[in-house]
C-alpha cells in the first residue's frame, strides 16, 4: 500500500477518505491540519502542516489537497504547490462509482467525486474537485484548481478556466467559454460567455460584478 497524508481535516477531506478507501491502493497515515486536531472517519489529525517535510523524509511519499473550494480557491493551490515544494506526489482519485472515459485525460492531484461522469476527449486540469453527479460531456476543458460542484451539469464543447468555481446544480449549454477565477452561483443556466473574474448567477444567468 502507498502511504499518502491529507491536508485539510474540514467535511471535504471526509469525501476524500471515503474515496481512498473505495480505491483500495493508499494507506492514509494521517491528516493535517493548522487549526483543528478532531480525528476523522478514524484518520487522525497528525499535527500541522510543520510536520509535512519530516513524513517525506519517512518515507510518506504522496499527499492530497482535501481543502474544498468553496471559499477560498487560492488556498488549494498554495498548498498544492507547497506539497510539490517538498517532494510529494499528488495521484488522481477517482471513486470506484465514477465513469471516466478511458480518451478522457485527468490531471494529477484532481479528485473525482462518486457518481461523476467525464465523457471522451474531455481534459480535466491539476488540483480539480469533479464533486458528486456531476457530468462533464465531450470535448470539455476544465482549468487548473476548478471546483465542478455536485450536480452540475456540463454540454459538450465547453471551456472552463482556472481557479473557477462552478455552483451546485448548475448547468453550461454546449459550446461556452468560461475564464479563470469566476464564480458561478448555484443554479444558474450559462448560455453565453463569462468573463475573467466575475460572478454569474441566475437562469439564465447575469453578471452581477467583478471580483476583487
Amino acid at each position: 500500500m502507498k502511504k499518502i497524508v491529507l491536508i485539510g481535516a474540514g467535511g471535504h477531506c471526509k469525501v476524500i477518505i471515503d474515496i481512498i478507501r473505495s480505491m483500495g491502493e493508499y494507506e492514509i497515515v494521517g491528516i493535517t491540519d493548522n487549526g483543528s486536531d478532531e480525528a476523522l472517519l478514524n484518520i487522525p489529525v497528525i499535527g500541522d502542516d510543520n510536520i509535512l517535510e519530516q513524513l517525506f523524509r519517512e518515507g510518506v511519499k504522496y499527499a492530497f489537497v482535501c481543502v474544498g473550494g468553496l471559499g477560498n480557491m487560492e488556498l488549494r493551490t498554495n498548498i498544492y504547490n507547497m506539497l510539490q515544494e517538498v517532494g510529494f506526489q499528488l495521484p488522481i482519485l477517482i471513486h470506484k462509482s465514477a465513469i471516466i472515459s478511458s480518451y478522457a485525460n485527468i490531471g494529477e492531484g484532481t479528485c473525482v467525486m462518486p457518481g461523476a461522469i467525464i465523457n471522451p476527449d474531455s481534459t480535466i486540469g491539476r488540483n480539480c474537485i469533479i464533486n458528486t453527479g456531476s457530468i462533464i460531456e465531450h470535448d470539455c476543458i476544465i482549468g487548473d484548481n476548478t471546483h465542478i460542484s455536485p450536480k452540475v451539469v456540463i454540454a459538450g464543447k465547453v471551456i472552463v478556466g482556472c481557479n473557477t468555481h462552478i455552483g451546485m446544480g448548475s448547468s453550461i449549454i454546449q459550446g461556452k467559454n468560461i475564464g479563470n477565477n469566476v464564480t458561478i452561483g448555484a443554479g444558474a443556466v450559462v448560455v453565453s460567455n463569462i468573463e475573467d473574474n466575475l460572478v454569474a448567477v441566475g437562469v439564465p444567468a447575469k453578471v452581477i460584478r467583478v471580483k476583487s
